[in-house]
């Protein structure tokens, strides 16, 4: 670490989303820490400063890789690491839809992405969609209508008629952002952000799993699935990492137990309904990650809290219910520790 330390010298800026557009902020192969910038990223940068000493084949998320074209060092921490770290007391936030629902950017784009990242947002739910000619995109509906300047179905367009495309806010506003390609939005999320991946019925789920394992992405995903088939299936895929499971009751942790699919690498969805004590704790106590929509925790009188929720409105969530304060330093030093163990 010390020669790490020493050779690459990382400086941390906000940029606007405009500026992501025009300037690669890893270009610069020596850089200063600018510590005035810090407390704004102060979340992913402890995920940015904990490095592994070694880089696994199956690019599994507890990896560090140097990359010597560019002399940068990218690393990425294990979500399920982070949720272990993190207090009951916080919450991290996911925008769903890769947005926050009413701001002048689109669903799922790259640009709503790289907003929500200058914005202290790690954590984004997105839906991969496959087009005619096999190209995967970020794109929610089953036709372009309503997000879209297009028309019919997203699975009959090709690659390049849907870059002829303008994306809408979710207000209907057309904007000047075009459809994104999965990859090139994996590209930009490693080191940044982690990803929430839903498949839409045209994709092919091995494909998808493919091109995440391409680009060492399987640690900063967490795989949605509907059905304790589609878990399994996902399992198969990606042994290691985490997938996303409907839970809203006890039994359902004893039927996920008995499915074959190991626990520790179980996310539970509990949905809009509002938490129990009951299912908390019994999840707390096999150290699953409880995941909710935003909804079933702003009408829970328990104050129950989830260890993510997935917000249509993660600008205002994440400024309530952020990491900060002593949640924060247990934080980085349990990632720290976990990092030293490993």
């Amino acid at each position: 670490l010390a020669q790490a330390y020493t050779r690459f010298m990382v400086r941390i800026k906000p940029l606007s989303p405009n500026a992501y557009m025009q300037e690669n902020i890893f270009r610069v192969p020596m850089m200063r820490i600018n510590l005035m910038n810090l407390g704004k990223y102060a979340l992913f940068a402890i995920f940015l400063s904990v490095l592994s000493s070694c880089q696994a084949s199956t690019g599994t998320a507890s990896d560090a890789k140097v990359d010597e074209n560019s002399g940068n060092i990218t690393p990425y921490m294990a979500v399920l690491r982070a949720f272990s770290c993190k207090s009951s007391r916080s919450v991290f936030i996911a925008a769903h839809r890769g947005t926050h629902k009413g701001s002048r950017y689109p669903e799922i784009a790259l640009e709503s992405l790289q907003a929500l990242y200058a914005k202290g947002i790690f954590f984004a739910e997105i839906d991969v969609a496959r087009l005619r000619d096999g190209k995967l995109i970020l794109y929610h509906d089953g036709t372009w209508n309503r997000g879209a300047t297009g028309s019919g179905t997203i699975s009959s367009t090709a690659w390049p008629m849907a870059q002829k495309l303008l994306l809408k806010t979710t207000t209907g506003k057309i904007t000047a952002y075009r459809p994104s390609e999965f990859i090139e939005v994996l590209k930009w999320a490693k080191g940044k952000m982690y990803l929430e991946i839903d498949f839409k019925s045209s994709v092919d789920e091995a494909k998808v799993v493919d091109v995440i394992k391409s680009e060492n992405m399987l640690g900063q995903v967490i795989l949605i699935s509907y059905s304790k088939s589609q878990a399994r299936r996902l399992h198969k895929l990606a042994l290691n990492t985490a997938i996303s499971v409907k839970i809203s009751k006890v039994g359902d942790i004893k039927a996920y137990e008995a499915s074959g699919i190991p626990i520790d690498v179980l996310a539970a969805w509990t949905g809009r309904e509002p938490l129990t004590k009951q299912l908390v704790d019994r999840l707390r106590s096999k150290r699953i990650p409880i995941l909710a929509a935003n909804n079933s925790v702003q009408s829970n009188a328990t104050g129950l809290l989830p260890d993510l929720i997935v917000s249509n409105y993660a600008f205002n969530d994440q400024k309530a219910v952020a990491l900060k304060g002593r949640d924060l330093k247990e934080f980085q030093a349990c990632m720290q520790q976990k990092n030293i163990d490993n």
